[in-house]
């Protein structure tokens, strides 16, 4: 008897709804932190489709209508954060970190850009907001005091010492990347 209360289907999508909902507090605060388009609705996730939905006063808004790069980006931050923010907290056998590869790249006008100074980037608007999804994810791990690594390799390069205190590694500029030209030149 217990295990079937347990496993009964209605239970579980119930259970599964509360906790989504809960996920879906954090991606929705975030996104509006990060002023993201449409975040005046509530963002959650929606796991039949595994994809992010916006619930606005019109009905929902799926993923694929939310806008473009900035928008992508923001929503696809949010959605890892609060799921890696939810395992975190209810201590789930999940590995605490992210992998984020070149958040910034819809930023630059192109991949053969120079030293990854913000200055390359066109906008004043489009540098703040490189800059602001940085300072974002910094402020979500303090947060979450540590317990998430984030691990980025990123293009951007940002002149200021919260950033510069965070870079790991040389700079791969030049000569010195991460698969040496000497492997593939002849």
């Amino acid at each position: 008897k217990k295990l079937s209360a347990e496993l009964d289907p209605a239970m579980l999508k119930e259970r599964l709804n509360s906790k989504l909902n809960f996920i879906a507090d954090d991606m929705t605060e975030w996104a509006r932190d990060l002023r993201l388009e449409h975040s005046d609705g509530l963002v959650r996730l929606d796991p039949a489709k595994l994809s992010v939905v916006i619930d606005k006063a019109h009905g929902p808004l799926p993923f694929n209508n939310i806008g473009g790069g900035k928008n992508w980006l923001g929503y696809n931050l949010v959605t890892h954060f609060a799921l890696a923010k939810w395992f975190i907290e209810q201590a789930r056998p999940v590995g605490n970190f992210l992998f984020l590869d070149q958040p910034s790249v819809g930023y630059f006008p192109n991949q053969n850009s120079g030293a990854g100074d913000l200055a390359e980037i066109g906008t004043d608007e489009e540098r703040e907001a490189v800059r602001a999804v940085f300072l974002w994810i910094f402020k979500i791990v303090k947060s979450l005091n540590s317990e998430l690594q984030v691990i980025i390799t990123e293009h951007a390069d940002i002149d200021e010492d919260w950033f510069q205190e965070a870079v790991i590694d040389k700079k791969w500029r030049g000569d010195h990347a991460l698969i040496p030209k000497s492997w593939y030149e002849l």
